[in-house]
């Protein structure tokens, strides 16, 4: 009940440079505080460089769909295809953009805060040496949008789907009309191309009207990783759980939502730290709702899998315990608060929600999690932790 409580109290609108961001950073400060710890609070900046993205892709999108549209409507085929190259290389610098966002300062600077938990282990005094670290890792910042339908809804799908449709058509449509075949066959498909080119205009306006905003209270994303996070910490602390190899760092990162800028920040001022390590696991909460899931791998180029060792011990220790875990074979992981430590290739498992159990809607309803899925996923990360522990003591008493 302690877990689902937290979840209820940081239930609030908490979007970047808003009131309810600082109050979220004060609410995890002050709890830490209030169990005897003193955290770290490490300052970052970062930029709406999503926002921006967001906007200029809406706005080349529109004039693209409607030029095509006019252009097929004309039946000037050359140009038509001209235009289709274009929108291809467009789309090629986007996911440029998006999977190195970071790097990429566009748009109006903010401010921010992550606030760590640490805790070293009993043997790295003793023999002067950093075996093991492990961070955990969730966001405490929440967002909304101004259609919630249309973000993880069927709807949206399908809009997606019949775009990326009508620009196939669009271009298959100008390669039979540069070749001349049959007029009525140039014709029909001069319709469908038409049709699925108007729905696509529609998708272009509504993607630019659904901006960002300070509506979602995120119960789901990410109240319930920090309500497990704080639980883990006291759980740890009042069970007296001292890790004998592994380092511990706890992670509450923020600007999650628009291109994980606290967990590139916080990678970035410790990576030659930890290059130090032996091991460095990555343990993620994206998200937890009523369904556990496990995210397996990512793409956007290329499939990038998360570390397979990690998930079998999360698969593991869940029917062990009797507990569902889903597994989730295909994620994309440009937004994602371990896609910095995915570049570098660290050990990363990360829990989120089913795909299909989430509508963006339904994150201000506590109703959508509940006390076993947090409870279970606070026992899972629990269990991981001791183990990767025992297995460094285990290797160094068989003399690996």
């Amino acid at each position: 009940m302690k877990i689902l409580e937290i979840a209820k109290e940081l239930a609030f609108p908490r979007m970047m440079g808003s009131k309810g961001e600082k109050d979220a950073q004060i609410y995890i400060f002050s709890k830490l505080k209030k169990m005897g710890f003193k955290p770290v609070v490490k300052d970052f900046k970062y930029y709406n460089t999503l926002v921006f993205i967001e906007r200029w892709v809406s706005i080349c999108s529109l004039i693209f769909f409607s030029a095509q549209f006019l252009l097929i409507l004309l039946s000037v085929f050359i140009i038509t295809l001209i235009f289709s190259i274009l929108f291809i290389t467009l789309a090629i610098i986007t996911m440029i953009l998006l999977s190195n966002i970071n790097n990429f300062k566009f748009g109006q600077q903010f401010s921010s805060k992550n606030i760590i938990y640490e805790k070293n282990s009993v043997k790295r005094k003793e023999f002067n040496v950093k075996m093991g670290l492990i961070i955990i890792n969730a966001n405490y910042d929440s967002v909304g949008r101004k259609f919630h339908g249309f973000r993880q809804s069927s709807l949206q799908k399908s809009l997606l789907i019949i775009t990326g449709l009508s620009f196939i058509i669009t271009l298959f449509t100008s390669f039979i009309g540069i070749l001349k075949l049959h007029p009525n066959i140039v014709l029909i498909f001069r319709i469908f191309a038409m049709i699925g080119l108007t729905v696509s205009i529609f998708t272009s306006i509504i993607f630019f009207l659904n901006k960002i905003e300070n509506s979602s209270k995120g119960i789901v994303d990410n109240a319930s990783g920090c309500a497990v996070l704080l639980n883990l910490i006291q759980r740890m602390h009042e069970g007296k759980n001292n890790l004998n190899w592994m380092d511990l760092q706890v992670l509450f990162s923020g600007a999650k939502e628009i291109g994980a800028w606290g967990t590139n920040s916080f990678l970035n001022e410790n990576s030659a730290n930890f290059s130090e390590y032996k091991d460095v696991f990555v343990i993620d909460i994206d998200k937890i709702s009523s369904k556990i899931a496990i995210i397996q791998n990512c793409e956007f180029f290329g499939k990038k899998n998360l570390n397979t060792r990690l998930n079998k011990d999360i698969t593991h220790f869940a029917i062990r315990g009797g507990i569902q875990v889903e597994k989730l074979k295909s994620k994309l992981c440009y937004d994602k608060n371990f896609s910095p430590f995915l570049r570098e290739n660290y050990r990363i498992c990360s829990f989120t929600s089913n795909k299909n159990a989430l509508f963006y809607k339904q994150q201000n309803k506590i109703e959508i999690i509940n006390q076993k899925a947090l409870t279970d996923v606070s026992e899972l990360i629990y269990n991981l932790i001791l183990s990767l522990d025992l297995r460094i003591g285990d290797k160094i008493e068989s003399g690996e």
